[in-house]
């Protein structure tokens, strides 16, 4: 996503046009919060992330759907041959649960204050600082307690680990349906089904 040697992109093409994009960090993350939201429906949900996305842009519902796709697997990292998130890409950390630590933590490590950037840090940016956060911050010291392997064995010094690991999950404990993994395979699903119903459609014409 980040090259050292190459400008970020700041337009997209859509049927032929270029137009500005906004990929600020804080635009992705809205755009996340609002495939969470269950008070809105899919397609709303394809319209205003166009209109987030590309507010200089107007196109059809097919287009918007094609192009906040497109938009999605970027900012996820996924590629297109990629077909289903593997454990590898298992990401123990939510941008909404998480808030208060990645921003302390960005504050700690690079002296960036993210309320400060909303608007102009760009996500790839900003991805790129997340995966590279210190081992000392907070961030980084929940999300490896939430990978770690709970430790076998009955040693005095492995039972009072265990103990020790498990009551900090417990504490630091990640509801599934915040985590970005999460997050990130529903919005695949979404676009399975809207693009099944667009072929569906097509058929009956």
């Amino acid at each position: 996503m980040l090259s050292l040697t190459q400008p970020l992109d700041n337009e997209i093409e859509i049927n032929g046009q270029t137009y500005e994009w906004d990929l600020s960090y804080d635009n992705v993350l809205r755009f996340y919060e609002l495939m969470n939201d269950d008070s809105v429906n899919e397609i709303e949900k394809i319209q205003l992330a166009f209109k987030m996305f590309v507010p200089e842009c107007t196109a059809d519902i097919e287009t918007q759907i094609e192009t906040v796709q497109a938009i999605s697997k970027y900012i996820s990292g996924q590629d297109e041959e990629e077909l289903e998130p593997s454990e590898n890409h298992k990401q123990y950390y939510s941008f909404e649960q998480d808030a208060d630590y990645i921003y302390a933590s960005f504050l700690q490590d690079y002296g960036v204050d993210l309320i400060d950037l909303q608007g102009t840090l760009r996500w790839e940016k900003f991805i790129a600082m997340l995966n590279s956060l210190s081992e000392r911050t907070k961030f980084s010291q929940v999300v490896s307690i939430r990978a770690a392997e709970i430790p076998s064995g009955n040693s005095e010094y492995e039972i009072a680990e265990r103990n020790r690991l498990i009551q900090l999950k417990d504490l630091y404990a990640l509801k599934d349906e915040n985590s970005v993994s999460y997050a990130e395979q529903e919005i695949d699903s979404m676009f399975d089904r809207l693009v099944e119903s667009a072929q569906e459609g097509g058929e009956r014409e």
